[in-house]
């Protein structure tokens, strides 16, 4: 059998496995290369960043506006409901009551006698014109196709008349009128009216202002 001229019989330095070291005790074999990721220097790294990693997911928590997190929740978990039906009640008062107005006319005097134009009584017309006073008696009474006119006396006071005529233009009234059998005269400055069964004349100076016939008229006994 040939040996290595080492004199290491053939077996790797150091002896073959079982085989005594030097002092007769038997060698144990090398120990397994240490990892470089068991290095206190590597795992102080990898902490850092495990630090850093949960610090950055904390305060990404916390500056989440709290609106946005109210708003996210309402809209997932929350149902939009109608707005609630409001009924409201009107109480109206009734309309009022119609009021009635009865004008009374003053009765006649005894023996006065009723005028015979329609739509008059004993103190002038209905509705206009007519004696002021509730006994002021109309002693003549006289229509025209646009005019009325109403002479009254003035109380019992025989001979003291005063004239009232409207027309579409307005109303006068005027004091002191004169009579001569059925015919009166009252005077407004240089204008005068003449009353008589034929006619209502409006004179001024020698000028005749208007002659309006007579289509109803009625006096007094004078």
């Amino acid at each position: 059998m040939t040996y290595p001229p080492d004199g290491s019989g053939g077996y790797p330095p150091g002896g073959y496995p079982g085989a005594y070291g030097p002092g007769g005790y038997p060698q144990s074999p090398p120990p397994p290369p240490r990892s470089p990721w068991t290095s206190p220097a590597v795992l102080v790294a990898i902490g850092a960043g495990v630090l850093l990693v949960v610090a950055g997911v904390l305060a990404a928590f916390l500056l989440i506006p709290a609106d946005e997190e109210s708003t996210d929740t309402v809209a997932a978990g929350s149902t939009t409901s109608e707005p609630p039906t409001i009924t409201s009640t009107v109480t109206q008062s009734p309309p009022p009551t119609p009021t009635t107005i009865t004008t009374t006319t003053p009765s006649p005097p005894p023996n006065r006698p009723a005028p015979t134009v329609a739509g008059a009584d004993w103190q002038g017309f209905v509705t206009g014109p007519r004696c002021n006073a509730a006994d002021d008696p109309a002693v003549a009474i006289g229509q025209t196709s646009r005019s009325r006119v109403v002479i009254c006396q003035v109380g019992n006071q025989t001979g003291r008349w005063y004239y009232k005529g409207q027309a579409p233009e307005g109303g006068i009234e005027l004091q002191f009128p004169t009579r001569v059998g059925n015919t009166f005269e009252a005077s407004n400055g240089a204008v005068r009216y003449l009353v008589s069964p034929s006619s209502l004349t409006i004179v001024e100076g020698g000028s005749v202002l208007a002659n309006e016939p007579m289509l109803a008229y009625w006096s007094s006994p004078g």
